[in-house]
């Protein structure tokens, strides 16, 4: 008796496992709003992000918590933002602070799921707590990633773009997506699955193939739209976050504008190639119907516009980005929402559709009324934070930025989706700036590094 006991006990544990929805959860590094579907440039080829994203819910007006690879994930993944964390830039530590912290993937695994990562998740690649996060941690997979001199010659550490030799095979990113197609495949049935794919590119160096760049002829591509000027409205502090004399200067001077974006344009190329070979992977494999998908990148990226680059700003082109959810029998196929969402929105929509508790730390509100409805009511904004005091506010026609030293941008998006005129000078616009202002925390914590800039190396690559 005590054995059949036992075996119906084990039956039903396993089919109370099979309840519950498998989760593929991709991490893009540095993409920004270059995919078709949300038209950040008009020569992109992104099929394969499309295909996804049009599985369910694009979230157009979705944005990071910060614009920066550390903070960013940190704050995706603990559900906790940067003045709560300390964690504002890539130089902000983030184990010391995350170690104790029920993070997406502990929680996961704490709740009966067999928890697989790779690739890139959190920005340190073998710290903040990994070991006893997952059930497999594989880490990175070896790539193609630097050189004994800069390819584009302006020696700007790993701010560098160009063909290599080697077979599209050798790059980490294909391999990632092999690992994870394995697993797709043969993961045990008796727990639920939580796969995490760290997709590298398009982080710099741009380096892929020769067959990418050749889908981007250099004499047919087109800069992003600028404006000539453009910072001459905009307060001290957010010029120094642009850096025009940094980057921008030797993009100019090398004569390497139109090349950088081809290399931006074959290297997203490249990764919609993997993010389509994942999903015939996941569509051969026993878990296609039962799977819920959740695509984000983790902030946006520039390309000169407002003379700046990468991200570490406030503005749309930093912090924007590419997010969506698939999940079966709660969103329909190729919906937009429009709602301004941003990535503590996440934690308590992945714990809501796999029925998990929501952590108590976990505060941000659960897009679950957008999924079953992406016209549904929503009082929510953006808030994206860089460094202590500086913060990013997106509504849906709105982006009003407060810099530490109380200076101030607001845009208007119905009339000027580039961000050209600063208008938080003019009359009239208190009641907007308040309004706005009224998110922002009242109380930062400092930073746990002490406050040493983005972390992001600019200088020289050593020979």
């Amino acid at each position: 008796m005590t054995r059949i006991l036992l075996s119906l006990l084990a039956v039903c544990s396993v089919a109370t496992a099979q309840t519950k929805p498998d989760v593929l959860f991709i991490a893009v590094d540095d993409l920004n709003d270059w995919v078709t579907h949300l038209g950040g440039h008009p020569q992109t080829k992104t099929p394969n992000i499309d295909r996804l994203v049009a599985r369910g819910t694009a979230f157009t007006n979705s944005h990071c918590a910060a614009p920066a690879c550390n903070p960013s994930r940190a704050a995706l993944m603990s559900g906790l933002r940067p003045w709560q964390t300390g964690i504002y830039t890539n130089n902000d530590p983030a184990g010391g602070v995350l170690k104790d912290v029920s993070t997406i993937n502990r929680h996961f695994l704490a709740n009966g799921y067999n928890t697989r990562g790779g690739g890139k998740i959190y920005h340190n690649f073998n710290a903040e707590g990994r070991s006893d996060g997952w059930t497999e941690w594989a880490g990175l997979f070896p790539t193609i990633n630097d050189h004994d001199a800069n390819l584009n010659g302006l020696e700007r550490g790993h701010f560098d773009w160009g063909a290599v030799q080697a077979k599209t095979e050798d790059m980490g990113d294909h391999k990632s997506t092999d690992w994870a197609i394995h697993h797709l495949k043969t993961a045990p049935s008796d727990k639920p699955l939580f796969l995490a794919l760290g997709y590298i590119k398009p982080h710099l160096p741009w380096y892929v193939p020769q067959m990418y760049y050749d889908r981007f002829p250099l004499a047919d591509i087109q800069l992003p739209v600028t404006k000539e000027g453009d910072l001459n409205d905009v307060p001290k502090a957010g010029v120094k976050m642009a850096g025009p004399e940094g980057d921008h200067a030797a993009v100019l001077k090398g004569d390497q504008w139109k090349k950088a974006v081809q290399a931006y344009l074959a290297t997203i190329s490249f990764l919609d190639d993997q993010v389509g070979r994942l999903l015939d992977g996941l569509d051969a494999s026993p878990r296609k119907d039962k799977t819920i998908i959740v695509w984000w990148t983790d902030h946006g990226w520039h390309l000169g516009e407002k003379e700046h680059w990468r991200k570490f700003a406030l503005w749309e082109e930093a912090t924007r980005t590419s997010m969506a959810i698939v999940a079966p029998g709660v969103t329909k196929p190729g919906m937009r929402c429009d709602a301004p969402v941003d990535y503590t929105n996440l934690y308590p929509t992945i714990c809501e559709l796999t029925g998990l508790p929501v952590p108590a730390h976990v505060k941000g509100a659960s897009l679950m009324p957008l999924l079953r409805d992406p016209a549904a009511k929503w009082d929510g904004v953006a808030v994206c934070t860089h460094g202590k005091g500086n913060h990013a506010v997106r509504d849906a026609q709105w982006r009003y930025i407060r810099y530490a030293d109380g200076s101030e941008e607001l845009y208007d998006h119905s009339k000027d989706p580039y961000e050209w005129t600063n208008l938080a000078g003019e009359v009239g616009m208190s009641e907007v700036k308040a309004r706005l202002a009224a998110v922002l925390p009242q109380e930062e914590i400092k930073p746990t590094s002490g406050g040493k800039g983005d972390g992001e190396k600019k200088g020289k690559k050593k020979k």
